[in-house]
């Protein structure tokens, strides 16, 4: 159910800042999705072999994230799940968002097949990436809305800025105390 969700987010969005998909299918019970090859790296990779961005370089990766999300959020797809390992950068410095399996489509489509993909997000169920995610969509994943991946942008231009991931701890819940 996941994958199919996934396949339904990337292909609603068409944009420069997010990895386009070309096609899905299955093949012997498998499903796959045909997506665009992106050269570079993604940006978690940049930081762990350059260390932190020159602040210039770091505002115009998020500049860039944050275009293609307001493309996404304007067509009804909250990502929930950004973080440096979902933004690639090219070879020529362009910003490509990925994965969208955490994604929500916010539509009347999409609030049709709620009650088939309740079991996929449950009250309770935290989704996401803990170090950059919202405490509001910590709580309740299903809330989360355009708000939840800014501040996860914020999280990763604070990262790149510092070295450092804004808030840490040895447990989720440690993660999360000091975030609020």
């Amino acid at each position: 159910k996941r994958f199919h969700r996934e396949v339904k987010a990337v292909a609603r969005l068409n944009h420069t800042n997010i990895v386009t998909a070309f096609d899905a299918d299955e093949a012997d019970g498998i499903h796959y999705l045909v997506m665009e090859y992106v050269e570079g790296a993604d940006l978690a990779s940049m930081i762990r072999t350059e260390g932190p961005l020159p602040v210039d370089r770091a505002v115009d990766y998020v500049m860039q994230a944050a275009d293609g999300l307001a493309y996404a959020h304007k067509n009804d797809v909250i990502h929930r799940d950004i973080k440096p390992e979902n933004l690639l950068i090219d070879t020529e410095g362009v910003v490509k968002i990925l994965d969208m399996g955490l994604a929500r489509i916010d539509d009347e489509l999409a609030q049709t097949e709620s009650s088939e993909n309740h079991d996929l997000t449950q009250a309770g169920q935290i989704m996401g990436t803990i170090n950059y995610m919202a405490p509001e969509q910590a709580l309740d994943t299903r809330s989360a809305d355009a708000r939840s991946d800014i501040y996860s942008l914020g999280a990763i231009l604070y990262e790149i800025l510092s070295g450092q991931i804004p808030y840490s701890g040895t447990t989720a819940q440690q993660v999360l105390d000091a975030a609020q």
